[in-house]
């Protein structure tokens, strides 16, 4: 059934969106604030309490939820997890050359195809490389926050980009030297 007035057929999911739009820029004009409670749902005893607690839109950094860490990586002492991101994106910075790729593909594990990271994440970081370092040439980085699996860990390093999420990065040890395991390259 169409309100009266309306000359145009429109399916009926189409009035759920217009009327939730309708609702959000009501509240966005009313001067409402977004809250958010983040994973409070999953959440038991003493970071059940800290999940509970309401954030604003502005705290949540990243889609990806708060960034609780915020560590800005300047010199990261050698041969640690901090220093391979950081090298990644030194290299990134610098000039196009085989000897850059080379140092590029000895950040992954020797198992890693060599031709597969030069096609999928060696231009890619290059092309993306400004939006996770805080200046312009310099390879400084800021860590959102960390989680962990099996084989590393996983860093979340703070995009320049409010419409992305921080992209997480897996480290781990491969024949007693961190390497990168997993990359998201965008």
């Amino acid at each position: 059934m169409l309100p009266r007035g309306l000359t145009t057929f429109v399916p009926p999911c189409r009035w759920r969106q217009w009327a939730l739009l309708a609702l959000l820029a009501a509240l966005a004009a009313s001067g409402c604030t977004q809250k958010t409670t983040v994973g409070a749902s999953q959440a038991v005893g003493e970071s059940k309490q800290v999940a509970e607690r309401t954030a604003s839109g502005n705290e949540l950094k990243q889609k990806g939820g708060l960034c609780d860490l915020n560590k800005r990586v300047s010199t990261p002492e050698p041969g640690s997890a901090e220093a391979v991101i950081w090298r990644m994106y030194q290299l990134a910075l610098g000039p196009d050359t085989e000897d850059a790729l080379a140092q590029f593909v000895a950040l992954f594990p020797a198992s890693k195809n060599a031709r597969e990271i030069k096609e999928n994440y060696w231009g890619r970081v290059r092309a993306n490389v400004g939006k996770y370092t805080v200046e312009a040439g310099k390879p400084d980085f800021v860590i959102c926050r960390t989680g962990f699996r099996d084989e590393g860990v996983l860093y979340y390093i703070v995009t320049k980009d409010p419409r992305q999420s921080p992209p997480p990065i897996t480290v781990g040890l491969t024949d007693g030297v961190q390497k990168i395991l997993f990359l998201t390259p965008f």
